[in-house]
């Protein structure tokens, strides 16, 4: 069966042995997997994290290059893969799952299901698959990263991301939020977190994102606004985040009235922040 599980719809044979646009054929490949690891949003709690290898975005700018050009990593059979699934010590988050969806539910159908499933995605999804992965899915923590098309094909080759995500976000939000109250605080523990990462020189484009989330998902919506952009020294942009670029996307957001967000400190913008896949 050819597999357009991803909007790339390159109908790879994975099944006969075909790569797909991501890199990956038709068994899963995990770069790393972190456990505990903890994000910067902390209704998300502490997770075991699966760094998929591969992507199907593959922007210019990835903070995780080393492991998204090409599907690295070990190769995980179905059951394998149902293993790590059941051995997890914390709720799963699955990071850049979408181009293995067909062997993230075969896995499932092996497994016994975690008590909180986190996917992690870059919001450049097709209706069919995030319907898919909301049937096993508590909580989408989903990047809306464009809402223009010239700068989506410029840096991730995907002049119909904002089309794209902007529906399968109105999927995800479907799902209504629910919230336990923790030792640390209050958890999502089921809905949404919309991830925003503000990219220099593109102001304008997170300005129109944050309006898009406002009128379109919601004022109530999770939303995560991200300054810890680093150049990887392969694609652009090609420099630093400036403060001030950061302050007028973060004091729009606060206009705008969003009521449940998360602001980074300027001094995320460093490699510390990004995991260590040499050693993966």
């Amino acid at each position: 069966m050819r597999c357009f599980d991803c909007p790339r719809g390159c109908g790879a044979e994975r099944d006969g042995g075909e790569v797909g646009f991501c890199g990956g054929g038709r068994l899963a490949r995990i770069a790393k997997t972190v456990e505990p690891f903890t994000y910067e949003e902390p209704c998300l709690g502490t997770v075991t994290a699966v760094f998929f290898g591969g992507c199907s975005l593959k922007c210019s700018y990835c903070q995780n290059i080393a492991i998204s050009r090409a599907a690295v990593g070990d190769e995980y059979s179905d059951a394998r893969l149902a293993e790590l699934f059941d051995g997890a010590a914390y709720p799963l988050d699955l990071v850049t799952p979408t181009h293995y969806l067909s062997a993230i539910e075969r896995a499932l159908a092996l497994a016994e299901k975690p008590n909180r499933i986190i996917y992690n995605t870059s919001g450049y999804e097709t209706a069919d698959g995030t319907r898919r992965a909301a049937a096993f899915t508590d909580v989408f923590l989903a990047d809306f990263k464009y809402a223009d098309g010239a700068l989506a094909q410029r840096l991730s080759g995907a002049p119909d991301y904002f089309e794209t995500a902007s529906a399968a976000l109105k999927i995800m939000r479907e799902t209504e939020d629910e919230w336990a109250d923790m030792p640390d605080g209050k958890i999502l523990t089921r809905g949404l977190v919309v991830r925003h990462l503000v990219l220099p020189g593109c102001v304008q484009n997170s300005l129109r994102v944050l309006d898009y989330i406002a009128s379109a998902l919601g004022t109530d919506t999770v939303i995560s606004l991200m300054s810890q952009f680093t150049p990887n020294g392969e694609g652009e942009p090609r420099r630093k985040l400036g403060k001030l670029e950061y302050k007028v996307v973060k004091e729009h957001a606060l206009k705008l009235g969003f009521k449940t967000g998360y602001f980074q400190a300027h001094e995320s913008a460093s490699a510390a922040f990004t995991p260590d896949f040499r050693n993966s």
